[in-house]
């Protein structure tokens, strides 16, 4: 049996012809007893079974072999397996294969609604069927699936780009004006490296030769200073850097601001907030933005969300935190703002995010000490 019945994302044409690796033939079918919902908390859907309702969804017919193997692959990535079932078509009941949850983690919600879906959450899960499907023929589903939240982070920071571009350049060129030739990721895991041959409008406006260029790829990320405008103090975070050890660098612990990565669906207000509880124990009560954009553009995909983040800083909040689950190990330390500055001046900090977020707050300081 060759016919498979998608009721959920796959029902997005794009994201179905993109996996499947070309255009799929599909008519609208019905499976009776069952409906559609959201899995709570998350966003795809679960079909569950349901008296008297039936799932609306498409059948894909006359799939070539090769179409169906990059399906099952796709769903196997997500711990599905294949179930034979009956649809209803314009033609009456037909048998069908559907792709089913081997473990349900979540429970049924509300009507699930593929216009709603599309609108949220649709470009994020095309970048990162994307890169899933990269995978096809050469990786084994279940080593994709287990490294697809880091998958979906990029693909999340990749819709957010998409949905809120930077600043517009002086020249006026955009992203409109370069040509991908060819796209490979040859590593992949918490990061990724993305890789391509590309050329690009030139200043003079001549196209420019097919250059390679290979970028790391990372979520976005928050950068939280907290501060606390009453004792005029800072707190910075102490923690061991990958970047700093594999570069050669002794100090490979850095001190820095509260920073972690956003998660998808999250704001960066949100996650700023999650991350001062998680690293430092801290509840911010006021989030001010300071700059957002990339630390090093040459070679890397970052995006910072930069905030100063108001504060009470007794002395009893340094200590010692982080999460278990992700092998955090973080010290808190107090600093007079004097202090600061004289790390600064002194260039005793490392991490440039940190001075940035300094210099903004020597600036802004005598406002917010007046304001609170």
């Amino acid at each position: 049996m060759n016919d498979v019945f998608v009721y959920g994302t796959l029902c997005h044409k794009p994201l179905l012809d993109l996996v499947a690796g070309g255009p799929v033939e599909t008519v609208p079918a019905t499976m009776p007893g069952f409906s559609v919902c959201w899995a709570q908390g998350a966003s795809y859907p679960l079909i569950c079974a349901t008296d008297g309702s039936e799932a609306r969804g498409l059948l894909l017919r006359n799939l070539t072999g090769r179409q169906r193997d990059r399906l099952d692959f796709y769903e196997a990535c997500f711990n599905y397996s294949v179930a034979d079932i009956a649809v209803m078509t314009s033609e009456g009941t037909e048998p069908a294969a559907c792709y089913v949850a081997s473990k349900r983690d979540h429970t049924c919600g509300d009507v699930w609604n593929l216009d709603d879906w599309v609108a949220k959450w649709s470009v994020m899960t095309m970048r990162a069927a994307e890169e899933v499907m990269m995978s096809f023929t050469h990786e084994a589903p279940a080593e994709v699936g287990a490294r697809f939240p880091t998958i979906r982070m990029r693909a999340s920071a990749y819709a957010a780009a998409q949905a809120n571009p930077s600043a517009l350049t002086p020249s006026g060129l955009s992203a409109s004006d370069v040509v991908s030739h060819k796209r490979t990721v040859p590593y992949a895991n918490y990061f990724a490296v993305d890789e391509h041959d590309l050329s690009f409008t030139r200043h003079n406006g001549a196209p420019s030769e097919v250059v390679n260029r290979a970028t790391f790829m990372a979520a976005d990320a928050v950068v939280v200073l907290p501060y606390d405008p009453v004792r005029d103090r800072v707190l910075l975070v102490e923690q061991f850097r990958a970047g700093p050890y594999f570069r050669g660098d002794t100090h490979c612990w850095a001190l820095e601001p509260v920073a972690g990565r956003i998660d998808p669906g999250e704001t960066a207000i949100d996650a700023a907030m999650r991350e001062a509880k998680e690293e430092a124990r801290l509840k911010i009560t006021k989030l001010i933005p300071v700059n957002r954009g990339y630390p090093s553009p040459g070679c890397s995909s970052e995006y910072y969300h930069l905030f100063v983040g108001i504060c009470d800083l007794p002395d009893h909040i340094a200590g010692i935190a982080g999460e278990e689950a992700e092998a955090e190990d973080i010290r808190s330390h107090l600093f007079s703002f004097d202090r600061l500055m004289d790390m600064v001046d002194n260039d005793q900090i490392s991490t440039q995010p940190t001075c940035l977020l300094a210099l903004w707050l020597s600036r802004a300081r005598e406002g917010l000490r007046t304001t609170g």
